[in-house]
């Protein structure tokens, strides 16, 4: 006989019902979701999936190159990799310091040292430039917060040749001064882009052969400098400064005739391919970025104008007082004394007296229209970064000396690079060049995108047959009789002046005592110049001389007649006499 259904019977069998009930009603929203989630939202989940399996990685472009004039390489690139952790994935520090260390030879405690000062950020560079083994190794590694960044090393095969013109590279790879920073644009290119497979980690598993976007590398540059001349400049500055224990001192070659710098040298010197590590003292071009007083090597351009102007003949004779002249309460006195002397013989014999003379002459507007006919005042135009257009004041901001001062080489700033142009101008039968440190522009496949072999005309600042007077009968004059005469060559004729200067305090108005700028400006072969040159010396010991004759002009002596021959310019067959030197 069964036993009767209890109470508690039906209960439990609809607790059961209800639970079946409930575990396919759980079963159908689970399959409903599923089927949600494979047609609706599928696609977008595959495509998230994708996504983040696939990376990008840049691709560098390579930078150009520099050559010098006669395709000597200057400035090139190499890629090597930098080293970097990710510190927001690191577990253990020093862990990774030691595994790092092992591989790149380095202290694990400071790789650890950089991790943890960068903690706040995700990218801490721990080795820069590793070589090819150590990137295997790295890449072996397969850590989840290390990855390897290709970068570009920027080389200089001439090492502190031409540092001060070509300028230097930062860690980025971007130009920071210099011909590297002026043609940042068309030196860098542009950076490509390639896909990569990357597992859950974030970690790079595989290129991607297909590049998202190629690199287009930069172009390249030629410059006018002449490696070789630049070498006898450097040398030359860097003897001089040694005779004459001086700070520091310029030096500049230029082609009369086309504009062209053919070397542009500063000393000290720096290596650019670690510029960071000297002062931006040493690192700064002051053959176009600091204006000097020029001292005497500014009265070629006061006559020249005056001569122009009508205000003196070559011819005329001016007392020049025994030289000692009172202007004002002022005295200008002359090194050497003189009383009458033609005007062509006051810039042989640098005279003060003189000068000033022909400056009350010509007045302060008339002085000023003469500096600015030859752009002083103005930057050249030359492709440098920082160039300086010097300092001359407007006449309402001339003193009652002025005049006086002006014609001295005073009372005005002036850069080397402006000297020398100017200076080209007149010897070049009066014709103001536009210099320029760039003769071509490449493409990255060295065809010739632009070209820059004519000169640039800025405007006639000399007729011609004043210009060739200027030249012959007074500025030759100055090597052959006046102070430049150890600047004279036995094989080419010379052209030039002397100048020096008294140097300002940095700090308050006024001049140092013993502290000279000393100059020398010349040119060869004279009836034609070729070549120009302009040396200047800062603060050589006045105990071994200071004179721009005794100190730039033998400097200035030896770089002409080394250039000369380089370029094989011929000899002259009748040249000044030696005699007595």
């Amino acid at each position: 006989m069964s036993r009767p259904r209890t109470a508690i019977d039906r209960s439990q069998r609809l607790n059961g019902l209800i639970a079946l009930g409930g575990i396919g009603l759980l079963f159908l929203c689970l399959g409903g979701r599923l089927v949600q989630i494979q047609i609706k939202q599928g696609p977008d989940l595959v495509a998230a999936v994708e996504q983040q399996r696939k990376g990008r990685s840049i691709v560098p472009a390579r930078r150009g190159m520099i050559f010098d004039a006669c395709g000597r390489v200057v400035a090139a690139s190499r890629r090597q990799p930098d080293v970097f952790v990710d510190p927001a994935l690191v577990k253990d520090v020093d862990e990774v310091a030691e595994g790092l260390g092992a591989r790149l030879g380095i202290e694990p405690e400071a790789i650890a040292r950089k991790i943890r000062q960068r903690a706040s950020t995700r990218y801490a560079v721990v080795a820069r430039n590793v070589g090819e083994v150590e990137a295997r190794a790295l890449e072996e590694m397969r850590h989840v917060a290390v990855g390897l960044t290709d970068r570009s090393i920027r080389t200089y095969p001439l090492g502190h040749s031409m540092a001060h013109v070509i300028g230097f590279v930062g860690h980025d790879g971007h130009g920071l001064e210099g011909i590297e920073l002026a043609f940042e644009e068309h030196l860098a290119g542009e950076d490509g882009v390639r896909a990569t497979i990357r597992d859950a980690g974030r970690r790079a598993l595989k290129r991607l052969d297909r590049l998202g976007t190629p690199p287009i590398d930069g172009g390249h540059l030629v410059l006018t400098l002449d490696a070789e001349i630049q070498r006898i400049v450097e040398e030359t500055l860097e003897e001089t400064i040694q005779q004459f224990e001086a700070s520091s001192a310029v030096g500049i070659v230029m082609s009369p005739r086309a504009g062209e710098v053919l070397a542009m040298a500063c000393l000290p010197a720096f290596d650019p391919a670690t510029a960071s590590s000297v002062s931006s003292e040493i690192r700064r071009n002051r053959a176009v970025t600091d204006p000097v007083e020029p001292g005497s090597t500014f009265k070629p351009f006061i006559l020249a104008a005056a001569l122009d102007g009508g205000f003196v003949t070559l011819d005329e004779v001016i007392d020049c007082r025994h030289g000692t002249y009172s202007v004002g309460g002022r005295i200008i006195r002359d090194v050497s004394p003189h009383g009458e002397l033609t005007a062509a013989q006051i810039v042989i014999k640098s005279s003060n007296v003189g000068m000033s003379i022909i400056g009350q002459r010509m007045g302060r507007d008339a002085l000023h229209a003469a500096l600015r006919r030859y752009n002083f005042g103005e930057p050249t135009g030359i492709e440098c970064p920082g160039e300086s257009g010097g300092v001359v004041f407007e006449p309402h901001r001339w003193t009652s000396y002025s005049v006086t001062s002006v014609p001295m080489g005073y009372e005005v700033g002036i850069t080397p690079l402006q000297l020398i142009t100017a200076f080209c101008g007149i010897i070049s039968d009066g014709l103001l060049l536009r210099p320029t440190l760039i003769k071509r522009k490449l493409a990255n496949d060295g065809s010739i995108t632009e070209s820059f072999d004519g000169p640039t005309v800025l405007r006639r600042i000399l007729p011609v047959e004043l210009s060739r007077r200027m030249s012959r009968e007074v500025l030759r004059g100055v090597v052959e009789e006046g102070s430049g005469r150890r600047a004279q060559l036995e094989h080419y004729s010379v052209l030039g002046k002397t100048g020096t200067a008294k140097l300002t305090f940095e700090d308050r108005r006024g001049y140092e005592p013993d502290a000279y700028l000393a100059s020398f400006i010349g040119a060869a072969p004279a009836d034609d110049p070729q070549v120009a040159v302009l040396v200047i010396v800062r603060r050589p010991n006045p105990k071994l001389g200071y004179y721009g004759g005794t100190v730039s002009a033998p400097a200035v002596k030896s770089i002409l007649g080394k250039t000369l021959a380089y370029l094989q310019v011929p000899p002259e067959e009748k040249v000044v006499s030696l005699a007595g030197m």
